[in-house]
């Protein structure tokens, strides 16, 4: 046999041991790693079998297409080696540099393919047969310099990756298919060097590559059926487990160290002179760290430790640690603790700053309002009357305005409370048509009202809420409306399901429509939002913060129901909405007529409501004309009225007369309002009597903070002289009420 057929038999064989490769891979595929290894000794096999016929090629050609086939296999087969080798070796690479490669390869193969029509992969072409094969001799161009570069490139990154591997594993039959794996990947490697370095005189007429894959193929295949290669749980078990990012020790019952993976070495680097060592050290700082509860402190990391029993057929093994980094996470903690805190400080600060603003506004307020409606009473001239009117008309405009904002505080701190009660109907729009009528009457607005007669006459709900919504409303609609009319609608509907014990329950529906301005669709959004006025432009000219409607919204909200808005830019707009409320007796509200809804033009005469010349009472204000203000709102009623203008003074009348009642302002200098009623209550006669907060402060949380200092109630500042009448009927001893004066009132 000559060297011709020796070589040609060793292409046979290469071809039947890649064939065999092959099918072994293929009935033994699993996944991504034997998907790599079968495309890849594909690819050798159809390089081999291309670089046949280039050996039996008659013509040039003929041999140009044999080297063209037999590159589809030599181009892809570097590539798939090498993503088995990672696969293997547990080393991920990102798809985009998969991609990259792939693109590379398709690009080298594209060149070769079209190799007669340039010079980028070889020059100087031409056909010789005067060896005893025959060769194409040619120079070599940019392309093959490149090909020739990634296919090292490729080798020597998956030898060292197969090197790093080999130094971890411990298994030896895992040790000895790595060994095998690398074996091979070198030698492949090898002979491609001594082809293009003509290092054997072979080289001049067979390509030696092909010894290479030869004995390549033969290694591979030992790997696979003696060293089991295919059967990879083990290998990527450990792979699996020296990438996740907790360390991981296992400790037999005798205490000693039998596995760590490498975030564990990394965390412990003694672990690396032997499983069992270090133990003595590391053992009980994990031991301790479980049992108390806390984190390990390494290299200013934190690590939260759990301990695991290592238990198999009932059988237990030991214990197995698992240390994760909760550094980020304590980080993360610690931020939102201190986010939190200057949150609740800015929080704190803000409800100070409101507390403030409310007393310091108030106050002066309650001045300008109390000594005004002083006027109203007193005064007998139309002028005078006109002019008070109007001040009182300012006054109350900018104590709403103040209102909005603290009731917008209350929300957005989960404060306001809706409070049911039983309230008549016919009552709350009486109450919103005077409100209304008169600022509608004023801008020439026709004011319609239209109440469905069958609505039940006496509901249950929070009364105050909805009045304050409805009146948000109506207000707005006014303000928004310059000609044309405002029309407030009551209807109802009964409720199929949800009546309650006293009665049933109804969908009370109220709607306000007007002949305004209207809304641009684009600007609903910013009706609901506070602070945000629709059409700032336009509307420069009207009054008002803009939070009338944010704070309805929410309101709303918390009882169940949402405003609907239907508008037309420039035509006008409808709102709504439906609240659930029982209704607790049969009776009808009837025809709302319209002698009903005014009691009279203009401001109406003030009229005491009881006389109690018998009832003494005591009013602490450090502000003279506060005092002044709730002695003359009192006047009529006779009460007996003791002022003090600080809380000493308080406490020296206290301990000589005997009170029915004690006022007492919150904020005043040296002590206040809260250290005076202690005090009082610690000595004189006056134990027992009703105490109320005199305040300004009308902030969320202010009742629930005056009842637990000890007051019986509070009365806002301004002060209100029905509500204070009202507050004095219920709480003043009745024998000290004239009976046929609690009757006028």
């Amino acid at each position: 046999m000559d060297l011709r057929d020796v070589l040609l038999t060793l292409q046979y064989a290469s071809i039947i041991g890649l064939f065999l490769e092959a099918w072994i891979v293929f009935r033994n595929i699993k996944g991504r790693l034997h998907s790599y290894l079968l495309i890849g000794s594909i690819a050798a096999l159809v390089n081999n079998m291309g670089y046949v016929l280039e050996l039996k090629a008659e013509n040039e050609s003929a041999y140009i297409s044999a080297l063209q086939f037999s590159y589809l296999g030599r181009t892809w087969y570097p590539y798939f080696v090498f993503l088995f080798i990672m696969e293997l070796v547990g080393v991920r690479i990102p798809s985009k540099i998969k991609n990259v490669m792939m693109i590379i390869d398709a690009v080298i193969y594209i060149t070769i393919f079209n190799l007669q029509n340039h010079t980028l992969y070889y020059t100087d072409i031409y056909y010789d047969t005067s060896g005893i094969f025959p060769r194409l001799q040619h120079g070599n161009g940019i392309m093959h310099h490149f090909n020739m570069a990634f296919q090292f490139m490729l080798a020597g990154c998956a030898l060292v990756c197969l090197f790093r591997a080999l130094r971890k594993e411990k298994k030896k039959v895992t040790r000895n298919s790595l060994i095998t794996v690398m074996m091979a990947t070198f030698v492949q490697a090898f002979f491609l060097v001594a082809q293009l370095t003509h290092m054997f005189s072979l080289s001049d007429f067979y390509d030696v590559s092909m010894i290479g894959y030869f004995i390549g193929t033969i290694m591979m295949l030992i790997a696979i059926i003696s060293f089991d290669l295919l059967g990879t749980r083990e290998i990527a078990k450990e792979f699996i487990i020296d990438r996740i990012s907790e360390g991981i020790i296992a400790v037999d019952n005798e205490g000693a160290i039998k596995y760590f993976n490498e975030p564990a070495e990394e965390l412990y680097p003694e672990l690396a002179a032997g499983k069992d060592r270090g133990a003595d050290r590391i053992l009980p700082l994990l031991t301790d760290a479980v049992a108390k509860k806390e984190y390990l402190k390494i290299k200013d990391h934190f690590y939260s430790v759990e301990e695991n029993s290592l238990i198999r057929n009932g059988q237990d093994y030991g214990k197995l640690y698992a240390l994760s980094d909760e550094t980020d996470h304590i980080h993360y903690t610690e931020e939102l603790e201190r986010q939190k805190k200057i949150a609740d400080d800015a929080n704190a600060a803000k409800s100070r700053f409101l507390a403030n603003m409310s007393h310091e506004i108030r106050t002066p307020i309650n001045a300008v309002i109390g000594m005004d409606e002083m006027i109203l009473r007193e005064s007998s001239e139309e002028e005078i009357r006109g002019y008070a009117s109007g001040i009182m008309s300012a006054g109350k405009t900018l104590l709403a305005l103040i209102n909005d904002i603290l009731d917008l505080s209350k929300v957005e701190e989960g404060k306001m409370e809706i409070i049911p009660v039983r309230y008549e109907l016919f009552s709350m729009v009486n109450n919103l048509v005077n409100i209304i009528s008169g600022r509608a009457e004023k801008k020439g607005l026709k004011f319609c009202v239209e109440v469905d007669p069958h609505i039940p006459k006496d509901l249950v709900g929070d009364e105050i809420r909805i009045r304050q919504c409805a009146l948000n409303i109506l207000t707005n609609a006014v303000k928004y409306t310059e000609k044309g009319s405002v029309t407030l609608k009551f209807s109802y509907k009964d409720m199929e399901e949800g009546a309650g014990s006293d009665g049933r329950n109804i969908a009370l529906t109220l709607s306000v429509t007007d002949t305004g301005i209207g809304m641009k669709p684009e600007d609903l959004e910013k009706l609901l939002k506070p602070y945000q006025r629709i059409d700032e432009k336009r509307n420069r000219q009207i009054e008002g913060t803009g939070l009338g409607m944010s704070i309805t919204s929410q309101l709303l909200h918390l009882m169940g129901s949402r405003l609907e808005v239907e508008s037309e830019y420039g035509r006008g707009t409808c709102m709504s909405f439906t609240i659930v409320q029982q209704a607790v007796s049969s009776e009808e509200i009837g025809k709302y007529d319209l002698k009903y809804r005014h009691s009279g033009k203009g401001i109406p005469e003030y009229s005491e409501m009881f006389h109690a010349p018998d009832a003494r009472i005591l009013v602490v204000d450090d502000t003279d004309i506060n005092l002044l203000v709730m002695r003359n709102l009192l006047k009529k009623t006779q009460i007996q009225i003791d002022t003090a203008s600080s809380g000493s003074e308080a406490l020296t009348l206290n301990s000589s007369n005997t009170y029915d009642a004690l006022f007492i302002d919150h904020m005043m200098p040296d002590m206040d309002g809260l250290e005076t009623l202690k005090k009082l209550r610690g000595s004189g006669h006056n134990l027992n009597a009703p105490a109320i907060a005199l305040t300004a402060n009308a902030i969320s949380g202010a009742r629930e903070m005056y009842i637990e200092a000890g007051f019986d109630g509070y009365l806002s500042k301004p002060v209100d002289s029905e509500k204070l009448e009202m507050l004095l009927m219920n709480i003043l001893p009745q024998n000290k009420i004239k009976e046929q004066e609690k009757d006028n009132g």
